[in-house]
């Protein structure tokens, strides 16, 4: 668990990182292995959950969005990726009500942005 912490640590992660990824709570979750936390966050990366999620709301499928969302919140969860899980389940919860609500809608593919980022600086500073 110790060299990611120490990224952490040493100050080599990004302002606000930490806001949006715990890392401490995410190793804990895969008994401390780098590996599979950096192996699923990858994963993650390269789903292209988000972008699908865009294509169903531009098309007005929100049902299907809805879906996506609880999933992608999912996958949040169980990676400690906090505040995308906060904003997928307020944005979810709009889905399930019909409702496209546009902040929060911008507050979930912001935050998707901003995690996706922090994301792909964890993993080229790990690797």
């Amino acid at each position: 668990m110790g060299a990611l912490l120490e990224l952490a640590g040493e100050g080599r992660l990004p302002e606000g990182f930490s806001e949006y990824i715990d890392l401490g709570s995410g190793l804990k979750r895969v008994a401390g292995s780098q590996a599979v936390f950096l192996k699923l966050l990858k994963s993650f990366l390269s789903g292209g959950q988000t972008e699908k999620l865009k294509e169903q709301i531009r098309d007005g499928n929100i049902a299907e969005a809805a879906a996506t969302a609880h999933g992608i919140k999912g996958v949040a969860g169980n990676l400690s990726l906090t505040k995308l899980y906060e904003a997928m389940t307020r944005f979810e919860a709009g889905l399930k009500r019909g409702e496209v609500e546009d902040a929060l809608r911008e507050e979930a593919f912001d935050v998707a942005a901003r995690t996706e980022a922090y994301i792909r600086t964890l993993v080229e500073i790990a690797d």
